[in-house]
């Protein structure tokens, strides 16, 4: 009698301690992931300010002060040069996972984790420092399979994302590149969105971290994104087809190009000889520059083609050049080791027009009028 009564005090004692030390790491789980949740907010908040305007080597420092213990380096990080970025990892199952190679025993730790409402959430913010100025930054929630990215920058590339910056140039909001065994959603701005427009497509839902029930959707995690994303999809639908036909407004093209001219064509020639190539080729004369530098002395004639075989100009669509007319041709310089050729748009061929001159001239006057707001 008095040995079972010893055992069943044994169990009595050792239940009361599992159940303490269940309910310890229930309470220390809840504490750590509003701890990351706390901390992630602040951060978005720092992010968010310094996205409202041009930043600067003096605003990314005050970041790296403030976050310094979270934060760390490509390199070197200069005024000149620096790759910085910020990982807040505040969940005990990430510590485990970190160090389960040289502690296998820590893998017993991670089912009471998971079991104890611990969500996989961690958030990475990065900055780009370029000749004093922020040129890239971005803040990313990963929550279990979800990866949210906002992402900003001073200037877009030519052509990024352009049926959905056809609807808001200083912004899109979509799905960029695959992601296996995740969900993945993004959006990218410049500080011309606006305060307002930038606390909408930085809308995270950080409850995510700290709730019970999984996030498991975007509309979960981004959630005024991600609904302005379902409205707009239909409308990006079309405008992609619409660059595929050519149909886009010519305003896009005098905003994103780098180099738009006026042409001549003095003559055309059929298809080329070379390589057994089926493309054709056009000598023309460049008699005005609207945007950025031509390279070619003015009375220079140049020579064209459907690919690069050589020639100056190459790269467009569809349009054919015609001998004795007029077109409005845009596209980028590339340099190929020491040769400077100017690769056209898929759309870079159009006739000349005052129309078409004037629709591509108020393109050109926006961009040249386009200024980022100082701090």
């Amino acid at each position: 009698m008095t040995s079972r009564w010893r055992w069943g005090r044994i169990l009595q004692i050792s239940s009361v301690v599992v159940l303490a030390l269940v309910a310890s790491l229930a309470v220390f789980v809840q504490i750590q992931q509003r701890i990351l949740r706390w901390r992630a907010e602040r951060l978005l908040s720092d992010m968010r300010e310094l996205q409202s305007h041009e930043g600067t080597w003096a605003d990314a420092q005050k970041i790296m002060r403030r976050w310094g213990e979270w934060g760390a380096y490509y390199n070197s990080c200069t005024v000149e040069h620096c790759d910085y970025q910020i990982a807040i990892q505040g969940t005990l199952s990430r510590f485990i996972w970190k160090h389960i190679d040289h502690y296998p025993s820590l893998r017993l730790l991670a089912l009471p984790c998971i079991l104890s409402g611990e969500k996989d959430a961690y958030v990475l913010a990065t900055l780009r420092i370029e000749s004093g100025i922020v040129t890239r930054s971005s803040f990313r929630l990963y929550a279990n399979d979800l990866i949210v990215t906002a992402t900003a920058v001073n200037n877009f590339e030519p052509y990024e994302f352009r049926a959905e910056r056809l609807l808001h140039p200083e912004y899109w909001i979509g799905k960029n590149g695959a992601c296996t065994g995740c969900i993945k959603f993004e959006t990218g701005y410049t500080p011309l969105a606006g305060r307002k427009k930038i606390g909408e497509l930085t809308n995270f839902n950080f409850s995510c971290i700290t709730r019970w029930s999984p996030c498991t959707t975007e509309a979960d995690i981004m959630p005024t994104a991600w609904k302005q994303y379902q409205e707009e999809s239909a409308r990006i639908e079309s405008w992609w087809n619409a660059f595929t036909e050519c149909k886009v407004p010519l305003e896009f093209y005098g905003s994103e190009d780098y180099s738009i001219a006026i042409a001549d064509v003095i003559s055309r020639q059929g298809p080329m000889a070379s390589s057994g190539s089926t493309d054709w080729s056009a000598r023309l004369h460049i008699i005005q520059s609207l945007k950025g530098e031509m390279p070619w002395p003015p009375d220079k004639v140049l020579t064209a083609s459907e690919s690069d075989q050589g020639e100056e100009i190459h790269g467009w669509g569809s349009m054919d050049m015609l001998a004795g007319k007029r077109y409005i041709i845009f596209g980028e310089f590339q340099e190929y080791q020491t040769k400077k050729d100017l690769v056209l748009d898929n759309c870079g061929v159009v006739p000349y027009s005052e129309q078409n001159l004037s629709a591509i001239q108020r393109g050109i006057d926006a961009s040249l009028t386009r200024h980022i707001p100082e701090s």
